[in-house]
């Protein structure tokens, strides 16, 4: 397999974006089981401490885990992982909703975008020795994985993305609510959505994943355009999901959609907040890499207390 795991998913894996993040890593804030000794609190015993590779250091690591005799030949900072560190899961979990089909003057779905950034994501997850599955949903659970931590599983990942086009939904709450009840072992949850759905609902669905003992983040995939409403003169919005056409002039509603929109993701994030869930807005007109850096830099620098 190549570093982008394969021609087949050069489409969704971009080896210059796996570069960039591949020194970050995904740390728990809270326990989860086949925990990674001194940066996750592992709600097991007696695991395996056999030495399996070394990685590079990253701000959170324990300064007892570096290999000095690797500095001395290197002079850089490398960490060794042993088998117990490396066999936590992370359900990745796709919006393949219809409303996650639009595509703005950039040029750039979000649904797209959203497959291109948990590809990535789960590439790197597997690439530290971790598990990682996948589960796409609109108004039902349409496809899932259960998480392994053999590249092959990127294989399957690719071709389900490759296979998930948008659908109507009508209550994502329940189908969360049901993978909450799916998933046996207290591990990371990720969700790739752009939340326009009904707002209650779907935190109360996260919630039961919550309670389930999962470390949730959700990442919040908007298209530029939602997030600026650049449109002039006169045009008329089609909704993806059943909605009805509307004739307007953007400048007469520009600054009610903005104000509207601004407040949509503070509840998001007020409410994500307060359950314990990272709130990450995303806009598609960002690189995957940057944003994808930025997000587990800062992770890392919380959890370390910097």
């Amino acid at each position: 397999m190549s570093a982008a795991g394969g021609p087949s998913d050069a489409e969704y894996l971009d080896p210059e974006v796996l570069e960039e993040v591949k020194r970050l890593e995904l740390s728990a804030r809270g326990a989860v089981e086949g925990a990674r000794i001194g940066r996750h609190r592992s709600v097991l015993s007696g695991l395996s401490t056999e030495f399996t590779h070394h990685r590079p250091y990253v701000p959170g690591d324990e300064i007892r885990h570096i290999d000095w005799r690797v500095y001395s030949r290197l002079e850089r900072y490398y960490v060794k992982k042993f088998e117990a560190e490396t066999n936590f899961e992370a359900h990745l979990l796709l919006d393949a909703s219809a409303s996650m089909r639009y595509t703005g003057t950039a040029g750039v779905e979000k649904l797209d975008y959203a497959k291109r950034l948990l590809a990535t994501l789960a590439y790197r997850i597997i690439d530290d020795r971790d598990s990682a599955g996948l589960a796409v949903f609109d108004d039902r659970l349409r496809d899932m994985i259960p998480p392994r931590g053999t590249r092959a599983i990127l294989l399957d990942m690719v071709r389900i993305l490759k296979e998930t086009a948008g659908e109507p939904r009508t209550d994502v709450g329940s189908v969360l609510r049901e993978i909450a009840g799916r998933i046996k072992r207290r591990g990371f949850v990720i969700l790739f959505s752009d939340l326009l759905t009904d707002e209650d609902d779907f935190i109360d669905g996260l919630y039961h994943l919550v309670c389930a003992g999962q470390n949730v983040i959700v990442f919040q995939v908007l298209d530029h355009d939602e997030l600026t409403f650049p449109f002039d003169g006169s045009a008329r919005f089609v909704g993806l999901e059943g909605d009805e056409e509307l004739v307007a002039e953007p400048d007469r509603i520009r600054a009610a959609y903005l104000q509207e929109m601004e407040a949509m993701i503070d509840r998001y994030r007020r409410a994500l907040g307060h359950i314990g869930v990272d709130h990450v807005l995303v806009d598609t007109s960002d690189e995957i890499g940057p944003t994808l850096s930025a997000y587990l830099a800062s992770r890392a620098a919380q959890r370390s207390g910097r």
